[in-house]
C-alpha cells in the first residue's frame, strides 16, 4: 500500500511539473505574441501619422482625430519600450547576468507586471491603429482632384498646391495680389493672401489687405475677406466699400501666374506669424456649436469674424478733412482758399485667436502723440466707436498731431487701430493754429 501511495504521489508530482512547464511555455509564447502584436500596432500608427503629415488636412474633425491618434502613438511607444526592457531584463535574469534585487527594482521603476502586455492592452492599440489607417484613407480620398471639382476656382488651385500671384499696371493704377497655401503637420492647410491697390492720381483710394486663414474645400477666400471688412463698414464706409469692390474682381482676373512651392521666406515668416496669432488651431471650433475658446473665455472677435480667420490687416488711405480758409476785409470782400492735404494713413488689424497670458479682462492702450493711457473693460465695439469719434476730433483740433493709435487686448483676441499723417502732410500747407482758420488781408 505504501508503495502504491508513493507511486501515486510521484505521478501526481510529475504531472504537475509537466503541466507547469507546458503552461509556462504557452505563457511565454503568448507574451511574446502580444509583444509582437503591440509592436505591429505601433508601426501602423507611426506609418499613418507620418503619412498624414504629408497630406493637406482641410477638415477640423480630421485634424482633431489626428491629434488623438498622435497621442495614442506616443503612449503605445512608451508601453512598447517598457515591455521590451522588461523582456530583456527577464532574459538576462534567467541567464544569471543580473541579480534578483536589480530585476525587482527595475520592474518597480517602470510599474510593470512580469506578465507583459495584456490582450486588452494590445487590442486597444490595435483599435487605434485601425482608426489611423482609416484617417489616411479619408485624407487620400479627400486629396483626389475630383473632390475639388466644385470648389471655388481660386481655392481649387490652392488645394492643388499652387501659389498664385498677379501684377497689373494700367495708367496710374497698379494692382497686385499673392496667395499661397501652406501645409502644417499639426495645423492642417492654411493660406496667406496679400492684395494691393495703388492709384497715383487718387491716393485716397490706395489700400493693402493681408489675410491669413485655415483652408478647406468649401472656403471662399474672397467671400471671407469681404466679410472681414464688414465690421469696418459702419466706421469707415467709403474705404471698406471700395476695398470690397476691388476684391470682387479677384476671381475674374486674367493672366494669373502660379508655382508649386511658396518662397522659403514666406514659409518661414508665415509659420512664425500663424503660431503666434493662433497658438491652438482648434480653438473656437467644436461639434458645429457656437465659437468657444478652450471653455475659458469666449472671444468677442470670434463672434464677429469667420472662425477660419487667423488674422487680417487692412491699411488704406483715408481722405483727410477738406481745409477751408476764409478771408475778408471788413466784410467788403471775401474769398475762399481750399487746401486738400494728402490722405491720412489708416491701419486696422484684427487677431481673433491671439492668447494673452495673464490678461483677465479687456483693456485698451491709447497712444495720442507722446501720451499713453490705459483703460479697462472696453468691448471691441466700444473701442472702434471711440477710435472713430476721437480720431477726427483730435486731428481737427490739434494741428501738430501726427499719429493716434489704439490697441485692444483681451484674454482671447486682439485688435489694433492707427491713423497718422504722412511725413509730407504739411509741406505745402499754411501754418495755422488749427485745422481751420480765417485769414485777414489788408
Amino acid at each position: 500500500m505504501d508503495g502504491m501511495a508513493t507511486s501515486a504521489v510521484v505521478q501526481e508530482t510529475v504531472s504537475r511539473v509537466s503541466s507547469f512547464i507546458f503552461n509556462k511555455h504557452e505563457e511565454k509564447v503568448s507574451k511574446g505574441h502580444n509583444l509582437e502584436r503591440l509592436e505591429m500596432a505601433h508601426t501602423e500608427l507611426e506609418l499613418a501619422i507620418e503619412r498624414s503629415s504629408k497630406l493637406p488636412i482641410t477638415d477640423v474633425a480630421l485634424l482633431r482625430r489626428r491629434k488623438i491618434l498622435k497621442r495614442a502613438l506616443n503612449e503605445c511607444g512608451d508601453v512598447l519600450l517598457r515591455y521590451k526592457l522588461q523582456a530583456i531584463e527577464d532574459e538576462e535574469s534567467q541567464q544569471g547576468r543580473i541579480a534578483y534585487a536589480t530585476k525587482s527594482s527595475i520592474a518597480h521603476l517602470f510599474g510593470l507586471a512580469k506578465d507583459g502586455p495584456s490582450g486588452l492592452d494590445v487590442q486597444r492599440f490595435e483599435w487605434f491603429a485601425g482608426c489611423a489607417g482609416k484617417l489616411v484613407k479619408d485624407l487620400e480620398s479627400g486629396c483626389s482632384l475630383w473632390q475639388y471639382t466644385f470648389s471655388n476656382p481660386l481655392t481649387r488651385q490652392l488645394l492643388e498646391g499652387k501659389t498664385l500671384w498677379y501684377e497689373m499696371e494700367k495708367g496710374t493704377i497698379q494692382r497686385g495680389f499673392f496667395i499661397s497655401p501652406i501645409c502644417f503637420e499639426d495645423r492642417g492647410l492654411e493660406a496667406a493672401l496679400a492684395y494691393r491697390y495703388k492709384d497715383q492720381e487718387m491716393p485716397e483710394k490706395n489700400f493693402r489687405l493681408a489675410l491669413n486663414l485655415r483652408l478647406s474645400e468649401s472656403t471662399d477666400i474672397v467671400g471671407y475677406a469681404i466679410k472681414c471688412l464688414q465690421p469696418l463698414t459702419s466706421q469707415f464706409k467709403v474705404v471698406a466699400e471700395f476695398a470690397k469692390e476691388e476684391l470682387t474682381l479677384l476671381p475674374n482676373l486674367q493672366d494669373i501666374s502660379h508655382s508649386f512651392a511658396p518662397p522659403a521666406i514666406i514659409q518661414e515668416s508665415y509659420t512664425e506669424i500663424t503660431q503666434s496669432f493662433r497658438p491652438d488651431p482648434l480653438c473656437c471650433k467644436t461639434n458645429g456649436q457656437r465659437p468657444f475658446a478652450n471653455n475659458i473665455m469666449s472671444s468677442e472677435l470670434a463672434h464677429i469674424f469667420p472662425e477660419q480667420v487667423i488674422g487680417i490687416c487692412l491699411t488704406p488711405n483715408i481722405s483727410a478733412l477738406e481745409y477751408s480758409f476764409h478771408s475778408s476785409i471788413d466784410g467788403a470782400s471775401r474769398y475762399t482758399v481750399t487746401y486738400r492735404p494728402p490722405p491720412l494713413e489708416f491701419a486696422a488689424c484684427f487677431i481673433p485667436h491671439l492668447l494673452s497670458e495673464g490678461v483677465q479682462k479687456n483693456y485698451v492702450v491709447e497712444r495720442l502723440g507722446g501720451k499713453i493711457e490705459h483703460k479697462n473693460g472696453a468691448s471691441i465695439q466700444q473701442t472702434c466707436e471711440m477710435f472713430r469719434s476721437k480720431t477726427f476730433d483730435c486731428f481737427v483740433r490739434q494741428a501738430d498731431l501726427t499719429d493716434y493709435s489704439v490697441s485692444w487686448m483681451s484674454k482671447h483676441g486682439a485688435a489694433y487701430f492707427c491713423l497718422r499723417t504722412p511725413s509730407s502732410e504739411r509741406a505745402g500747407a499754411p501754418k495755422t493754429s488749427g485745422r481751420s482758420s480765417t485769414w485777414k488781408t489788408a
